[in-house]
């Protein structure tokens, strides 16, 4: 009895969580389709194949989903960074690895213009300056406090703010002008902000900006 009642809730939670993602990915292309404009619930509801039932079922409104299709976007981006950061064992070399796995962002266009179109709409809803937003936002650069602390530098979390705040930046740019950024380019962000680095107390820093 209680095998058939698992299997049961377990067949349950499946769709549910079908039935979500549908929605956040339909989400993606919708908000990508009529950027600079909003996107409305009625256009998702109807690109996921669904129905305002479900839609409201798993989400309070057309802000509460844009939301969650940022912070999944970010999930994926953070497991993508951890992935990149784990094959090195150096600190500033992971450092790197995360610089360089935040630009190849860009480097993928229809992702980049999703994303982008998302990015614009929590904005102007005004959700990124509460705490659930600045922590979804911060996530990312938290990863680069552990191998900033290992390289010796003073202030490891305001190293790792500056050092997300330049990447996202030149993201941006890329994003506004569909653009990918140049070898030549990658370079100096990465030598800009090892120099940085070398500059805030990393003795590891030092010895990667030697030439």
């Amino acid at each position: 009895m209680r095998a058939a009642v698992d299997r049961g809730l377990s067949k349950h939670q499946r769709e549910a969580l079908g039935e979500v993602d549908a929605i956040l990915e339909a989400a993606l292309r919708v908000a990508e389709r009529v950027a600079p404009a909003a996107p409305k619930v009625a256009d998702i509801v109807a690109e996921a194949g669904t129905s305002n039932q479900t839609f409201y079922r798993f989400f309070g409104g057309k802000d509460d989903l844009l939301l969650a299709v940022l912070e999944r976007g970010l999930l994926r981006a953070r497991s993508y960074l951890e992935h990149r950061m784990a094959k090195s064992p150096e600190p500033i070399a992971r450092v790197v690895a995360w610089i360089d796995g935040m630009l190849i962002q860009v480097t993928r266009p229809t992702a980049a213009r999703q994303g982008a179109a998302v990015i614009q709409q929590v904005v102007h809803t005004g959700r990124l300056r509460e705490p659930e937003g600045v922590a979804l936002m911060d996530q990312l650069g938290r990863l680069l406090v552990e191998p900033l602390t290992e390289a010796g530098c003073t202030h490891p979390e305001l190293d790792a703010r500056v050092i997300q705040e330049i990447v996202l930046g030149t993201l941006q740019r890329h994003v506004i002008h569909a653009t990918t950024p140049s070898a030549a380019e990658r370079d100096h962000l990465v030598g800009f902000c090892v120099r940085g680095l070398s500059r805030s107390g990393g003795n590891a820093a030092e010895d990667a900006a030697a030439p």
